[in-house]
């Protein structure tokens, strides 16, 4: 298990000890006070470095949500290989969606907040997902603000989407994957 998910609170603490460390050698002149804040300084790069190179389970899934809705902006046909085989109607789904919804370039993905489940072979992500859309039928409706709340599987090594629910973005009512509103 990980300190955090996120290296930036270890590496703002280390950032507090080496400038005191600097203020405690300004005061005294010792070499202990510069040492140890080059040391803190050192340490919270290597722990940037760690970090990095460290993916949880949920930093996985998180980066799937993200590669899915780079996928579905680009219509790419790839984009059904995110869903589940054990969930043909979420491939329907997405198959028609591909095809009513043109997602433009200012697609914005945020809030993303994951749980894992079932050790650690579901998951759940909750994000925001805000861009400018088209509609079959209906043309530019300008920018849309979107939640959504998916579940994943695992199934082998990959995360697969088994479960999508679309929620409003001001409250949590659950709204129809295809409506064309959000209110």
């Amino acid at each position: 298990m990980w300190l955090t998910e996120d290296p930036w609170p270890p590496m703002l603490i280390l950032g507090v000890a080496s400038l005191l460390a600097i203020a405690w050698w300004s005061s005294t002149k010792r070499a202990v006070g510069l040492l140890a804040a080059v040391g803190c300084m050192v340490l919270a790069g290597v722990m940037f470095i760690v970090e990095q190179a460290i993916v949880t389970p949920a930093e996985a899934v998180e980066q799937r949500v993200v590669d899915l809705c780079w996928a579905f902006q680009r219509r790419d046909p790839q984009t059904l290989e995110y869903f589940s085989k054990t969930s043909p109607q979420l491939r329907l789904l997405c198959q028609t969606a591909l095809q009513m919804v043109e997602v433009q370039p200012d697609l914005r993905l945020t809030d993303f907040q994951t749980r894992l489940t079932n050790e650690n072979s579901r998951a759940i992500t909750h994000f925001r997902a805000n861009a400018t859309i088209s509609v079959v039928g209906a043309g530019n409706v300008g920018r849309q603000p979107s939640r959504f709340e998916l579940t994943w599987a695992r199934e082998g090594d990959d995360w697969k989407v088994i479960q999508i629910r679309r929620l409003n973005p001001v409250n949590d009512k659950e709204l129809g994957l295809l409506d064309q509103t959000s209110q």
